[in-house]
């Protein structure tokens, strides 16, 4: 991932809309819980949200929520799946694992650009990564929004995630 100091840099509407969505949902606290978010707020966004728990320890990452666009991009919908289970064979240049332990650590969304593979390309697509949390400190869920849109050429040259166990 190619990280942006800011979600504006990203020249993403909808990106944009999820930031402002979770700060209003933080307001003077660290960052929002899960129960702050309300899936009819942001109805528009729901195709390419994912949504994850962390688990602590260990350290592992468990999709709970895959937006159909994305579950389309990746070849399957992988909700319930941890994130050690799967080989995405998309993605070119991203370690999702680190991604989340970073989140965890810093408490503070990640965003920028990351790269999609398919049989006979890479496309460039926006991503953002917020921290939730239950007691206001420590990151137990994110939500992320993937700013991703393929051509139907390009839907039929994804290469499918696939479980490693």
């Amino acid at each position: 991932m190619i990280r942006a100091t800011q979600i504006a840099d990203l020249g993403s509407a909808p990106l944009l809309q999820m930031e402002t969505y979770w700060h209003q949902k933080r307001g003077d606290r660290l960052m929002p819980s899960r129960a702050d978010i309300d899936p009819a707020e942001i109805k528009p966004l729901l195709p390419q949200i994912i949504m994850a728990r962390i688990e602590h320890d260990p350290f592992r990452v468990r999709y709970s929520i895959v937006g159909t666009a994305c579950a389309r991009s990746a070849g399957f919908d992988y909700t319930g799946r941890y994130l050690d289970e799967l080989m995405f064979e998309s993605e070119s240049d991203t370690d999702w694992l680190q991604i989340y332990a970073e989140i965890v650590r810093e408490r503070k969304p990640i965003a920028g650009v990351c790269r999609f593979r398919t049989a006979h390309t890479e496309i460039p697509y926006r991503v953002g990564v917020f921290p939730l949390s239950s007691d206001g400190h420590r990151v137990d869920q994110t939500i992320s929004y993937e700013h991703l849109t393929l051509s139907l050429g390009e839907m039929e040259q994804v290469l499918p995630a696939k479980p490693v166990r």
